[in-house]
């Protein structure tokens, strides 16, 4: 009898290791592919500040040559980042997706340095009269069409959101399919199920939570070294990456690590509660 138990017991905890892998694959598949993992990505590559840097280089923004250097104030507004951040991550998700990325559209972008350069004058980095802003506005408005044809110039010769070619895209979507919301919360309700039954199994000792935890934290484990492989990766060889891979593999370990930290709380819950439950739950 105890040797059946213990072999119901194992194929249970190998049915909990899989199902759990699968649901916390499934969950970091889709954080992966977040906006917050997107913005994780361009924070950490600095695709925004290398974007800036080469839209000044190709001397797109300087109005005539008459408002350079207050363009280039304006660029590094904390306003233009944002718009800027929050463009290439829409236009990374749109690659994921296999949706149609569009442009940055010339209100869109006449918006954001108006922005950018009411945080400049507010700051001080800036310093205009409403008669020499009014000549600015005017000379922006002239120009932004050309201006706009510029950015995305440099956006495109910069292949930020170029990254998913045929064969990578055939793959997230495999992907996409396999951790479909259908098959993550039926993982998750495998899992439960699994944890269950091996709770019935050892109710006397309450062993089975314990084991429980136990193979959820193992699984957590290998999203952590999984993580830890990729920042390693980009350790040794990411100036020899091109930005859109960085990226690319930032995203990758961001996913990884949120469901690392998911498991682990998962598991630690279940190890704590194991005692808790045997004094709730003591033998009489």
């Amino acid at each position: 009898m105890r040797f059946i138990r213990g072999l119901v017991a194992f194929a249970l905890a190998l049915i909990l290791i899989a199902s759990t892998a699968l649901a916390l694959g499934s969950y970091g598949v889709g954080e992966a592919i977040s906006e917050d993992g997107v913005k994780q990505a361009i924070t950490e590559t600095d695709a925004v500040g290398k974007l800036t840097d080469n839209i000044i280089q190709h001397n797109t923004i300087n109005l005539g040559g008459e408002y350079g250097e207050e363009m280039q104030a304006i660029l590094k507004s904390d306003a233009m980042t944002e718009f800027f951040t929050a463009y290439t991550a829409r236009s990374l998700q749109s690659q994921i997706y296999g949706e149609d990325m569009e442009e940055i559209g010339s209100d869109d972008l006449n918006a954001a340095f108006s922005r950018g350069m009411d945080e400049c004058l507010e700051k001080g980095t800036i310093s205009m009269d409403k008669g020499e802003r009014a000549m600015f506005d005017e000379a922006l408005n002239t120009s932004m069409p050309n201006l706009t044809k510029g950015v995305n110039y440099v956006l495109g010769q910069m292949s930020l959101t170029d990254f998913v070619d045929e064969n990578l895209a055939k793959q997230i979507e495999t992907a996409r399919m396999g951790t479909s919301d259908e098959i993550r919360y039926g993982a998750a309700g495998i899992a439960i199920l699994a944890c269950i039954l091996l709770f019935a199994i050892y109710w006397r000792s309450k062993f089975g939570i314990l084991l429980s935890g136990i193979m959820v934290l193992v699984v957590a484990a290998f999203f952590y070294m999984l993580s830890m492989m990729i920042d390693q990766t980009l350790s040794s060889t990411g100036t020899n990456i091109v930005l859109s891979r960085q990226m690319l593999f930032i995203m990758v370990s961001y996913g990884a690590t949120r469901a690392m930290k998911a498991g682990a709380v998962i598991g630690g819950a279940m190890i704590v509660a194991c005692p808790i439950f045997k004094l709730v739950f003591r033998e009489r």
